[in-house]
């Protein structure tokens, strides 16, 4: 038999196996985080390994504070702060009931910082029906930023306004360099990166952000993300209600190069867990895709490729910001930067 159909033969039965050994391990990944381990968030469970994985890595997120925007009830900024104490965790929500559920996890790790303040691309207020949440009326035209104050309404009550900032404004106003942040922000992820536009340019934070694939508000978010000098990496799972809601990761382009031996990275890479994403291929992971042992997305021989990060990375990124003579030092890692080669949708 040939190498080709070997292998097809052996990752088929692993194919169907896979999810069966996910689901007993989840078992006990459970018992686990119920026993308290940093109480890790039951849901996102690929994008939340990502990201303690890459914590760990020296080297992999830069040293300065994790911002979580829409913390909502600021499971994920207690688990920052438990993975990372040594670093500030912000945590900024518009509901100041939620942000009140947080008061256990302050006193647990002192590491931990609440803010209640809604997020866009420019300062203002938004009038607050309830102390729960905001109702709030703007008119947006991406691009070309238009933006009206919301009117006050009969059934709005000054009590609850809350304040609206850009994330440019919070930082200056912490005076300390941003290592990560995560925007999940119900579709408002673009204003989001709008008003933080001088943080990235200036503290260059590996960031993630929620976007629904199959909408087309996620091909704009995208296309301003890369107009930023950020490349991106969508986590195969679903992430919210929808079932096309993804995180994404965003990594400088200057950064890459280090991470192209990223054990986290080569793990996801390797089960397809993680994938390159830009405007041009968005809608295609509006599905979850295939997840099998050996997936060969990038390699003309299935029977010897390894899937590895490496191979994701644009070529020409590399080679501007890498060291010289890097790409000649990884022949070895695949056909993607043998070739030197755009990845397919690649702009």
């Amino acid at each position: 038999a040939s190498p080709d159909s070997d292998c097809d033969a052996l990752s088929a039965p692993l194919k169907y196996a896979l999810p069966v050994v996910v689901a007993a391990l989840l078992s006990e990944i459970g018992s686990t985080l119920r026993n308290g381990l940093c109480n890790k968030p039951m849901s996102e469970l690929s994008f939340n390994a990502i990201v303690h994985g890459l914590f760990n890595e020296p080297g992999a997120i830069r040293s300065g504070d994790v911002l979580d925007v829409g913390a909502r009830d600021g499971s994920w900024s207690c688990m920052y702060a438990c993975q990372q104490p040594e670093r500030t965790v912000r945590a900024v929500d518009p509901s100041r009931k939620l942000v009140r559920t947080l008061g256990s996890c302050m006193k647990a790790h002192r590491n931990l910082r609440t803010y209640v303040a809604a997020v866009s691309n420019a300062s203002g207020v938004l009038h607050g029906k309830t102390e729960g949440g905001v109702g709030f009326d703007m008119s947006i035209q991406i691009g070309d930023i238009q933006q009206r104050s919301a009117a006050r309404t009969d059934n709005s009550n000054p009590a609850h306004d809350v304040a609206v900032r850009t994330i440019d404004s919070l930082v200056e106003e912490w005076n300390s360099p941003l290592g990560f942040a995560h925007l999940d922000l119900e579709g408002m992820e673009a204003l989001a990166v709008l008003g933080m536009r001088s943080t990235l340019a200036r503290d260059r934070p590996v960031f993630s952000m929620e976007l629904a694939a199959h909408h087309p508000a996620a091909e704009t978010l995208l296309r301003l993300v890369q107009s930023l000098s950020y490349t991106s990496y969508v986590v195969q799972e679903q992430c919210g209600m929808r079932f096309d809601c993804r995180n994404v990761i965003n990594f400088p382009n200057e950064h890459l190069h280090n991470l192209l031996d990223s054990p986290t990275l080569d793990l996801a890479a390797r089960y397809s867990v993680i994938a390159f994403v830009n405007a041009s291929n968005i809608k295609k992971f509006s599905r979850l895709q295939p997840k099998t042992v050996g997936n060969a997305w990038l390699c003309s021989n299935k029977w010897f490729c390894i899937n590895r990060f490496a191979n994701s990375v644009p070529a020409e990124l590399v080679a501007q910001h890498g060291p010289p003579g890097l790409l000649n030092e990884r022949q070895m890692v695949g056909s993607f930067l043998r070739a030197g080669q755009k990845l397919p949708g690649f702009d």
